[in-house]
């Protein structure tokens, strides 16, 4: 890949990001009423961080990651349903990833 090409990539997912997190600012210019669509927005975080752990959990290859995988899961499944904050459940996960990946000397 050319410095060119991964330029543009980096600027694109930039522009997305930005764009994404700019758009429900523009269209919601007041606060949402509909109790359902207030717990779908407070749970979205939520969703889109298992959709990004879980292939990796059922996809590690070594039994190691495996084991590690399953324990950041398990403490990220734990503590999210113990209504913690999104930021303290993926810290945790990823602290006892390697928590476990250090006690099983990889």
């Amino acid at each position: 890949m050319t410095q060119r090409a991964l330029l543009a990539l980096v600027l694109g997912v930039a522009l997305a990001n930005y764009a994404l997190r700019v758009l429900p600012l523009a269209l919601l210019r007041r606060p949402l009423r509909n109790p359902r669509l207030v717990a779908f927005v407070e749970r979205l975080p939520y969703a889109i961080l298992a959709a990004m752990v879980v292939p990796d959990v059922f996809s590690a290859e070594t039994a190691g990651d495996a084991r590690a995988s399953a324990a950041g899961f398990a403490v990220a499944l734990a503590l999210s349903l113990l209504g913690r904050s999104l930021p303290f459940v993926a810290a945790a996960a990823t602290a006892a990833a390697f928590a476990v990946r250090a006690a099983a000397g990889a």
